[in-house]
């Protein structure tokens, strides 16, 4: 799944940030499945938070590294996983 189409799914979902982790709730129809929540830890905040229709997922490992001050591998797989997870979520 591309960056775009993830960032467009982005508005399936309820957000509310608690601290430095990120509560994600998906919507059905207008009203949130609260038997589905989803806690971001700052890093998945930060990649969710970096998907718009703008960035690539180069850019978003680029800024990841930035942010966190970590080595572009690890930014990548932190992102692939990252990603996978959410389409796992919309399956």
């Amino acid at each position: 799944m591309h960056i775009q189409t993830l960032y467009k799914i982005k508005s399936r979902f309820v957000t509310r940030e608690v601290g430095n982790e990120l509560i994600i709730v998906p919507l059905s129809g207008n009203v949130a499945q609260m038997n589905e929540l989803f806690t971001l830890n700052e890093t998945g905040k930060f990649i969710w938070e970096c998907l718009d229709e703008k960035n690539t997922f180069d850019d978003i490992v680029a800024l990841l590294t930035e942010e966190f001050d970590i080595d572009e591998n690890t930014a990548r797989t932190d992102v692939e996983l990252f990603l996978k997870k959410i389409e796992n979520l919309l399956d």
